[in-house]
């Protein structure tokens, strides 16, 4: 059976791409894809070590993480007001992500918590200071041999069209995307009037202590620009999603089966 390392987040747009193409160039990999892939779709030989990522597929992992002793599951937490203010760069005129998206997905991962084969990352560590991130992902994951640091990864790295193309260019790792949403309060105010206040998750995941940073918003027009993400999930859809979860996770327990 291959080894199989799963990048998951809290959202699209929380840096996933980037920390699998610093992963899969600064540690030894057996097998990658150029982009993102589903995780019932990932497929290896006997002995392999497999990176992968799609973000929304937090949503399945509490499903199968316990049963597959070679699953591994590596969760991109990051702050909601910067993934909310998110653009992807095939499409700048709309936001990519929303707050009944990331509630959604940081859900499952709470599920996950405390799984010994369960990493949780948060963006801000990771881009502020990348080495320490790879030290703490080594000392999870033993089994992984590093090959460079993470902060030299932009000296080594080959990436896919589509990653350069999400991640907007190939260049050393940095936290210039922290505290976005500063930029973009208009955003925050509008979603916060759809899903309510994010205090409670800010202080829950440690970015607040308390409610004090919403001061910022008062006189702040609401910026109305639509999501990617519908902003709710009707009934039907709901129905659809569950009925989609569980054949994926059947096949992913049909494909590991048949592996040997």
């Amino acid at each position: 059976m291959f080894r199989h390392l799963h990048i998951v987040a809290c959202s699209p747009r929380t840096g996933t791409t980037l920390l699998h193409e610093v992963m899969v160039t600064c540690f030894k990999v057996d097998k990658h894809y150029d982009h993102e892939i589903r995780f019932h779709l990932v497929t290896g030989k006997d002995g392999e070590t497999v990176i992968t990522k799609r973000p929304k597929d937090t949503m399945y992992m509490p499903a199968v993480l316990d049963e597959d002793p070679e699953l591994f599951v590596i969760y991109l937490l990051r702050d909601p007001r910067d993934t909310i203010c998110s653009r992807h760069g095939k499409d700048k005129s709309i936001f990519y992500s929303n707050i009944r998206l990331w509630r959604q997905m940081h859900g499952y991962a709470r599920q996950m918590a405390g799984h010994e084969r369960f990493l949780e990352v948060r963006y801000e560590d990771f881009v502020r200071d990348p080495d320490a991130t790879q030290q703490m992902i080594v000392d999870k994951l033993p089994w992984l041999e590093s090959r460079h640091r993470f902060s030299e990864y932009h000296e080594y790295a080959v990436v896919s069209e589509k990653s350069r193309t999400a991640m907007h260019s190939v260049r050393p790792i940095a936290p210039t995307s922290v505290g976005v949403w500063t930029r973009n309060p208009g955003r925050v105010k509008a979603q916060q009037m759809i899903h309510g206040s994010l205090t409670p998750d800010l202080i829950e995941c440690g970015y607040e202590s308390s409610g004090e940073w919403e001061k910022v918003l008062d006189d702040v027009e609401p910026d109305m620009t639509r999501s990617l993400y519908p902003e709710k999930l009707l009934l039907w859809r709901r129905i659809s999603q569950a009925l989609d979860a569980r054949r994926k996770v059947a096949k992913y327990r049909r494909m590991r089966r048949k592996t040997p």
